[in-house]
C-alpha cells in the first residue's frame, strides 16, 4: 500500500476549494423579506416551521431540555 504522507501521493490529490460562511451581508432583499415573512406567519398561527430534520431534532432537544421559553 502506499504511504498517503508520500510527495507522489499528495500530488495526486486536488485542492479543495475555499468556503466562506454566509451572513447578512450575502443576502438579497427576497430572502431577507421571506425571512421575515415566515417569522410573521409563524407568530401569528403560532406553529413552527422547520427548515430541515436536525433543525426539528435540535428544538425538540433544546424543549425538553427546558432551554426554551414555554411561552414559545
Amino acid at each position: 500500500m502506499a504511504d498517503p504522507n508520500s510527495a507522489k501521493e499528495k500530488a495526486k490529490t486536488k485542492p479543495t476549494p475555499e468556503y466562506h460562511l454566509a451572513d447578512s451581508d450575502d443576502e438579497d432583499d427576497d430572502t431577507r423579506e421571506t425571512r421575515k415573512s415566515v417569522k410573521t406567519i409563524e407568530k401569528r398561527d403560532k406553529h413552527r416551521f422547520f427548515i430541515n430534520a436536525k433543525e426539528k431534532r435540535q428544538y425538540d432537544k433544546d424543549n425538553s431540555d427546558g432551554k426554551i421559553d414555554p411561552k414559545q
